[in-house]
This record gives structure tokens, sequence and C-alpha cells, in this order.
């Protein structure tokens, strides 16, 4: 398994009449935690779109246990459970202060530019089983 996690300041913009944090600002939130597990990883999600490489989202589940709110600060933790091969799975959590208040998964698949299902790259496979091989 590997993981990252990165902080999140919930924004006014990011937030309902009721004052909670809107359901759609969840997946975006999940978004900049890959991009974080990516370049911990030694992968630049930047470098593999200009290589012509892409990850669209297959699918996307979220369950939202408590809200979030204005100006609160949420931890977005990110984890592969499993060595990906062609569809990559990451599982999220989002907490405030040590309580959960989401979990979620994205599904997703490597893609040419022609919107292509495709083998991941070498350099994508080879540093995924090298980090997978250290834990």
């Amino acid at each position: 398994m590997i993981s990252a996690s990165t902080e999140i300041r919930v924004r006014y913009a990011e937030t309902d009449a009721m004052g909670i944090a809107y359901h759609g600002n969840y997946l975006p939130w999940f978004e900049v935690a890959r991009v974080v597990l990516l370049d911990k990883i030694g992968l630049s999600y930047k470098k593999l779109e200009d290589d012509g490489f892409l990850l669209p989202v297959l699918e996307a589940n979220l369950r939202y246990l408590a809200p979030a709110r204005f100006d609160d600060i949420l931890t977005v933790t990110v984890r592969m459970e499993e060595l990906p091969r062609v569809r990559i799975r990451m599982d999220y959590t989002v907490h405030k202060e040590g309580s959960l208040l989401t979990t979620g998964h994205t599904l997703h698949a490597f893609m040419n530019r022609a919107g292509q299902a495709i083998k991941p790259p070498a350099i994508v496979q080879e540093r995924f089983i090298s980090v997978f091989n250290e834990k």
C-alpha cells in the first residue's frame, strides 16, 4: 500500500446556502491528493499528460458522513492498496481534526489522446512496482 495526504482549507465559494461544503467539491479535492501521491512516488501527472498519457476517471464513489464547513482545515488522504495494472483504484478519506467526514474511491485507466485504452507506460509500471516492493 502507498498513501499520501494533503491539507485543504474550505473556501467560502465552496459552500452552499447552508454553509456546508458543496458535495461536488470533494472530487477536485480527491484530485489534489492524487497529484500529491503521484509526485510523492516520482511520477509527474503533468509529464504523463505531456507525453500523451491520460488517466480519466471511470468511476467515482463518495460517502458523506459529516459536513465540512467554510474555513475548516481538512486532511485528504489517498491510498492505493494494490499494485495497479491496467486500472488504478484510489481510496480516499477526508478528516477534520481527526474526525472522519467522507470516504470514497475513484477508478482510472490509462488512455491515449485518441481515447483508446492502453497499457500504462513502462516508466509508470516500473515506478509502481518499485514503490510497492519497498513496502
